[in-house]
């Protein structure tokens, strides 16, 4: 919206609040002093009836009953401020009667006094006194002016002029300040605003790098983070605390999941510099990449904490052409060793059968020799390719899961859940880490997705049959027992999560099975709804011989 229609927009709401509070206070102000009389009247019909009886109390009543109706029904929003000044005088006049009546009412007075000197002039002020001393001067009483007549008359009007005036300067004074504070509230909107613009600038700018860029507080707490970085880590753009999904940094590419204590931001924390080190990163899509981590000082924040920049630059391009370069080299040796076989067969021939002269033998020697030295470094680069590309070895799964653990735990703590750990170690068993850490996570996942309360056990241990068992119990929303029969389908997902509207995909606990079984081991599920899911895995120990599967 341009500044200018933002102005008279604002400047409409301002006259309608204003309109509106001055409605309000007319009748406020009426129905106030209306409640008041009546409650005398209720008082004056108890102790003196024949009060009531007399024309100028009565008349004085009406007058204030016709002045309140008229009070309701006048639309004031649509007719100068001044025409309520009306009000005020009418109720003086009102009140005059009454003092015929009973001269002790004119106490009243301070009503409609009060009233015009919050909201009027001088000049109304000065008329709305004169109204009080005529009508004091109506009374048949006060006619012959007598010292006492005169006396009282001039209380009366010092008291009413006191109250006036203190009463109009404490009300200057407050519009004063109500216009003060209007107008700093107004200019405070335009500077929050130039920020705020400024800042969506640079936040627009900040965003269009396509450098993964975080700055991180002293303790790890990321203060902002630039669009690339939130994608990487599948961070919440309003919530930078939890990731959405399960993206976990590695030591390096299948390797060893890094603990809390060792990732980027816990190093920007703690202080550290870093210069280009390599980072693995296992997407929330299941994709590698390789990092270039970086970590900078960024100067302090707002409140004189240290701040560091955290930078990650994609190199996945670059290391997978690392990793394909040896695959390539084969390639090529092995497209040359075929020729130079054919080259040393030929050459082999000539000298054994055919007639040469020692200068054609000679020349024929130093083809074989070329030849067979070739033939040695493409051997030694093949060599290489002969050993297995597997990545099965013994590894201590109470680590494992005591890692995992780690990583989910703000997760659990964000969740509300209680992580209650038993883990025995050490739990040596031989197979892919890599794997067997996607299997303890993803079921971690569950048990935290799945739950908004209660206490979440973990427990490994080795069991009674010598086989290595991971237990991952919560107190979620659990499954029917139908469902627990599907819950290995590709694609499946139990009702229960279906309509609590909790995202997933219904492949994880599939990939798990098959991960699992492919070591020999098992995975089982125990669920009841309402009270929660268990999940056991079990792994055949280290040394376990194959026929014990």
């Amino acid at each position: 919206m341009p500044t200018t229609e933002r102005h008279a927009v604002e400047s409409r709401w301002a006259d309608n609040q204003l309109i509106g509070t001055r409605v309000r206070s007319v009748w406020q102000w009426q129905l106030i002093f209306t409640f008041s009389v009546v409650a005398i009247t209720v008082a004056v019909g108890v102790l003196d009836v024949g009060l009531l009886a007399t024309p100028g109390f009565l008349f004085g009543i009406l007058v204030i009953v016709i002045a309140s109706i008229a009070t309701l029904v006048t639309p004031w929003a649509r007719i100068p401020k001044h025409a309520a000044f009306v009000l005020p005088l009418v109720d003086i006049v009102a009140i005059g009667l009454l003092t015929l009546s009973q001269p002790s009412l004119g106490f009243l007075w301070v009503f409609p006094i009060a009233w015009i000197a919050t909201y009027y002039g001088t000049l109304e002020i000065v008329a709305s006194l004169a109204a009080v001393a005529l009508m004091n001067l109506a009374d048949p009483d006060h006619w012959n002016l007598s010292p006492d007549v005169v006396v009282e008359l001039l209380i009366v009007m010092l008291a009413l002029a006191f109250l006036a005036i203190t009463i109009s300067v404490g009300a200057q004074r407050m519009r004063a300040f109500r216009y003060l504070a209007r107008n700093q509230a107004r200019r405070l909107a335009a500077t929050v605003e130039r920020v705020q613009s400024a800042e969506q600038r640079v936040n627009t700018v900040f965003d269009s790098i396509g450098v993964a860029l975080a700055r991180v507080a002293r303790g790890g707490e990321i203060v902002s983070a630039n669009a690339a970085y939130r994608e990487l880590y599948s961070l919440d753009a309003q919530d930078l605390r939890f990731p959405v999904g399960g993206a976990v940094e590695y030591s390096g590419f299948r390797g060893r999941a890094l603990a809390p204590a060792e990732t980027a931001l816990a190093r920007a924390g703690r202080g550290e510099v870093v210069e280009h080190e390599r980072l693995w990163l296992f997407d929330r899509s299941g994709t590698w990449r390789a990092l270039g981590l970086s970590i900078r000082p960024a100067g302090a924040n707002s409140i004189g904490e240290d701040t560091f920049v955290v930078e990650l630059e994609d190199l996945t391009a670059v290391a997978e052409a690392q990793q394909e370069r040896p695959h390539v080299s084969r390639v090529i040796a092995h497209e040359l060793r075929n020729p130079l076989t054919a080259i040393l067969g030929h050459a082999d021939l000539l000298l054994e059968g055919a007639p040469l002269t020692p200068a054609q033998r000679d020349h024929v020697n130093v083809i074989e020799s070329a030849s067979e030295r070739m033939l040695t470094l493409i051997q030694g680069i093949l060599a290489p390719a002969t050993d297995a590309d597997v990545h099965r070895a013994r590894f201590d799964a109470a680590a494992l899961v005591t890692s995992a653990i780690e990583a989910f735990t703000p997760a659990a703590s964000a969740s509300e859940l209680v992580v209650d750990a038993v883990v025995a170690g050490p739990l040596v068993v031989e197979g892919d880490e890599f794997r067997l850490r996607q299997v303890v996570d993803n079921v971690l996942s569950n048990a935290i997705k799945y739950s908004d309360r209660g206490t979440l056990r973990v427990a490994a241990a080795v069991d009674d049959d010598g086989w290595v068992a991971v237990t991952i119990a919560d107190e979620g929303i659990g499954m029917s027992a139908d469902d627990v029969e599907r819950v290995f389908t590709p694609y499946f997902r139990a009702q229960t999560a279906q309509e609590g509207g909790v995202p997933g995909t219904g492949l994880g606990m599939g990939i798990a099975r098959d991960i699992v079984e492919s070591h020999g081991g098992s995975i089982t599920v125990e669920s009841a709804l309402g009270r929660g899911t268990t999940v056991t895995v079990r792994l055949p120990a280290a040394g376990r011989s194959e026929g014990a599967y």
